[in-house]
């Protein structure tokens, strides 16, 4: 599963400016009945998304691991933000409009990514397949093969591999507590027969 943090970012930013659009101009007059279609379609996805990440959560792949970024208390915390702008939008229009059926999409639509906020997955991924430990950091992505990899040092911010002819690679931009690097140890262990500090 790969993370959705940049989609669910487009994804809101693209409800914001229907909702921004929608106040400037009459939407509808361009594209018949779109306001009141778009709030299902968004919670739709919002309800799917929610679904996936649980089902993921729940039967997580033995052979990977999540940990987190730097990037992802900024994806963590956005959600919540979202969930209290949308509920914050829906007591205005509560009082300004007078359609109740948008009124209601909205705060539900706050309440369901307040929701999404709890089921946060991390967005590092470390995956042992075919012999070789696949990394992926956001743009990054690396494959290493396993049989080259000699040693490990892990602390809060980056994980090195020290491999044979003197080869290095940094896995960098993480920012991980004690307990996630105790579990990144504990999955390297399980996985490749290394030294890891």
């Amino acid at each position: 599963m790969k993370t959705k943090s940049k989609s669910e970012i487009i994804l809101t930013i693209v409800v914001l400016l229907f909702i921004v659009i929608s106040f400037i101009i009459d939407i509808d007059k361009y594209i018949p009945e779109l306001s009141q279609i778009f709030p299902f379609i968004w919670i739709f996805f919002l309800i799917l998304d929610i679904y996936k990440s649980n089902k993921y959560l729940k039967n997580k792949p033995k052979n990977e691991i999540r940990i987190r970024s730097k990037n992802d208390s900024y994806y963590h915390i956005l959600p919540f933000i979202g969930g209290v702008f949308f509920c914050l939008i829906s007591l205005i229009l509560f009082f300004k409009y007078e359609g109740k059926t948008t009124v209601i999409l909205t705060f539900l639509s706050g309440i369901i990514l307040i929701f999404k906020g709890l089921i946060f997955i991390p967005s590092v991924l470390i995956r042992k397949e075919n012999g070789n430990l696949y990394l992926e950091n956001g743009k990054v992505f690396e494959t290493l093969k396993i049989e080259t990899v000699e040693k490990v040092i892990i602390n809060e911010n980056n994980i090195e591999f020290k491999q044979s002819e003197n080869k290095n690679y940094i896995f960098s931009h993480l920012e991980l507590n004690l307990t996630e690097i105790e579990t990144t140890k504990n999955f390297l262990r399980e996985n490749i027969n290394v030294n890891i500090i």
